[in-house]
Formats: structure tokens, sequence, C-alpha cells
């Protein structure tokens, strides 16, 4: 596994705990951390998939912000998924989830991290497969 740059210690951790594969990778001066062989939740076209997340350059005191999944994902009902893109990353196409925290659900500094933020992907990915 790729170690590009060096995660806070209390990520590397709880990434362990998870269970997690990742990689910390510096993509043209940009940090990236893919988690390979990804849990999708049942609903979707696939049952693993790569997903990555981009720190901001003031992580962890800046929020993390979407995620992105290869291969796309598509839900079984056949029913849309709102607010993608497609973006390149590692010669492959990612598909881009825009989804945001709310001021209901500020990025807490020196609470979240990028397990919290992992969290917060996959309660996405129930939200959007309950939707039918």
């Amino acid at each position: 596994m790729r170690r590009d740059f060096i995660l806070p210690e209390e990520d590397v951790e709880c990434l362990n705990a998870m269970g997690l594969n990742w990689e910390s990778i510096d993509i043209n001066g940009a940090k990236w951390v893919f988690f390979r062989g990804f849990k999708i939740r049942a609903g979707y076209n696939v049952e693993l998939a790569d997903a990555a997340v981009r720190l901001p350059p003031l992580y962890p005191d800046d929020q993390i912000d979407m995620a992105y999944f290869f291969p796309a994902l598509s839900k079984k009902s056949g029913s849309g998924i709102g607010a993608l893109a497609a973006v390149s990353l590692e010669n492959k196409q990612y598909q881009q989830w825009s989804r945001h925290r709310t001021s209901a659900n500020p990025w807490r500094p020196g609470v979240d991290n990028i397990c919290t933020h992992m969290i917060q992907v996959d309660s996405w990915l129930e939200r959007e497969v309950l939707k039918g």
C-alpha cells in the first residue's frame, strides 16, 4: 500500500481499527486517501469499489468534502443518483458524489477526522439507496 504522505496518528489508528485497506497518494500536490475494496451497501451494482477522498490543505482543521468511487455506482432499482460527476484519478474515471456537510452537521475540528467522514460517506450511500 502506498504511503506518499503521513496521516495523523489518530487517522491511522481508526482506519486500521475499521479494517479499511487504505493508501495515501499525492496526485499533483493534492493529498488523496484511497480505500481499496471499500464495502458498498446492498442495493448497488457492486459489493466492493475503490473509494477516495481528497484532503484539504488545512486538514484536519478543514473539512473533508465529497467522495469518489470506482467503478461508478448505480442503484439496482434503476433510479438515478443525483449530483454526480466524472473525475479522472489514477487513469480511471471515478464517480464524484457531490455531498457536503450542512450547518446542522458541520465539521468539528478536533472531533471529526477521516474516519468520521467515512462514516458519513456510508450514511450517504444508505440514504441514497433508501430513496428507491
